[in-house]
């Protein structure tokens, strides 16, 4: 799925020019690199040469696994998906002409369920929150943009359980440094 969409974007590249108003990033967050649920998508539209907005997408599907002990059968699963949408503004990096600095603010809606293998039933989870950013981008050659930027994360948790019996917790956290994620862009 990844090399398609690689090479979805490259060969648009070949039919498309002008200003380059849009751009479609394939993000990776290095702190969970061995997660398949550390991708996202993400869509930006240029508004003017100081702000973008931007959307994303995440989503993780791992379900049907079935855990045997002995004669004891028990299934687990996880489906996740993660929606963003903010804004960033390009800031000035005095003496780089290829080389620049961003920062913005995206809010986002998190959804995850799940069944562990010691428990009976399914678990819902869902997390709204803002995550400001601070970043850098570079342009290696027309139309691809590499990225790097971190992340922090500002989160409300609500946890409601389907098992018997009302249970449900609500949290808010702050992590000055949730995420560290390179971007690799194509511009159109």
């Amino acid at each position: 799925m990844k090399k398609i969409l690689t090479l979805v974007l490259l060969f648009t590249g070949l039919f498309v020019s002008g200003q380059n108003k849009h751009q479609v990033d394939l993000i990776l967050d290095l702190t969970e690199i061995n997660d398949q649920s550390s991708y996202q998508l993400m869509y930006k539209r240029a508004i003017n040469n100081s702000i973008v907005l931007r959307g994303g997408l995440s989503m993780f599907i791992d379900t049907d696994k079935e855990i045997r002990s002995d004669t004891l059968a028990s299934e687990s699963g996880t489906v996740m998906y993660n929606l963003s949408l903010g804004f960033q503004k390009q800031l000035k990096l005095d003496g780089f002409d290829l080389i620049k600095l961003y920062a913005g603010i995206d809010g986002y809606w998190n959804s995850t369920l799940n069944q562990k293998p010691y428990e009976t039933y399914y678990g819902y989870y869902w997390n709204i929150g803002l995550k400001p950013f601070v970043g850098l981008y570079y342009d290696p050659i027309k139309n691809i943009r590499l990225s790097v930027e971190s992340r922090s994360n500002l989160n409300l948790n609500f946890q409601q359980y389907s098992a018997p019996g009302e249970n449900i917790d609500e949290r808010i956290s702050f992590k000055p440094i949730d995420q560290i994620a390179i971007g690799i862009g194509y511009l159109f």
